[in-house]
């Protein structure tokens, strides 16, 4: 539970503008899935929550493993969710030694609204992980932190969510001018972070297939909350 006295899903998805956007991120998923004619295969996802991403899917992953930090229960509600297919698993993972899906090979892997959450020293070591152990196509979202909607988020977050990453006054200047670079990081927060850089980090992992805004995939990234990134493994 948060301040609000509400739970993830009844906080995020229950409807109004707040559920339009965090949803199209799951509605993308699903549209770059269509794209590729993905119709069956196995899914990997690092920030799983309780599974919510395999009801948008255009198929029925024929398995499916699960990892998530489990701030708000997610895990559990998963398994109770999910009981009916003993393939799919829901594991905690907090840090790169607890991932560990190197024994399995999956069709594709997931990773939305998570790796901004990533411990800083250890992103990178997810992120070969994730790649090692998929065969084709990865799925990664990420929060746009900068420019003037980082402070249209910003001031929504202060006001009506109460809701802060406190930052200077330089620090906002900073976000405004795209120049996260400058900002301190935040551990497991969103402050400081440059979906640039983490593109640029994940190309080192995977080859770029597409880059687009969320939810509005026409209009340049500078307009979109969410930045999604389709994948694909190296070679």
């Amino acid at each position: 539970m948060d301040i609000e006295g509400k739970g993830y899903n009844e906080r995020l998805f229950s409807g109004g503008i707040r559920s339009f956007f965090h949803e199209g991120r799951f509605k993308w998923l699903n549209a770059e899935m269509k794209k590729l004619n993905l119709s069956s295969g196995s899914v990997l996802e690092l920030g799983c929550f309780d599974g919510k991403s395999i009801n948008y899917m255009p198929f029925t992953p024929e398995k499916y493993f699960g990892y998530d930090a489990d701030w708000e229960g997610g895990l559990d509600m998963g398994k109770v969710l999910w009981k009916h297919k003993p393939e799919y698993k829901f594991e905690f993972c907090d840090s790169p030694a607890l991932f560990n899906p190197s024994d399995e090979v999956f069709d594709y892997c997931i990773s939305m609204e998570t790796l901004e959450h990533l411990p800083l020293a250890s992103s990178d070591e997810f992120l070969e992980k994730m790649a090692s152990s998929t065969r084709s196509y990865g799925f990664f979202s990420i929060p746009n932190e900068q420019g003037i909607l980082f402070l249209i988020k910003y001031f929504i977050k202060k006001n009506f969510l109460q809701l802060t990453e406190p930052h200077t006054t330089k620090e906002l200047i900073y976000a405004l001018k795209n120049q996260p670079e400058k900002i301190k990081r935040s551990e497991g927060l969103h402050k400081g972070f440059s979906y640039k850089a983490e593109i640029k980090q994940i190309q080192k992992f995977f080859d770029i297939i597409s880059v687009k805004g969320i939810p509005f995939v026409h209009l340049p990234l500078s307009f979109n909350f969410t930045i999604g990134i389709v994948v694909k493994k190296k070679g």
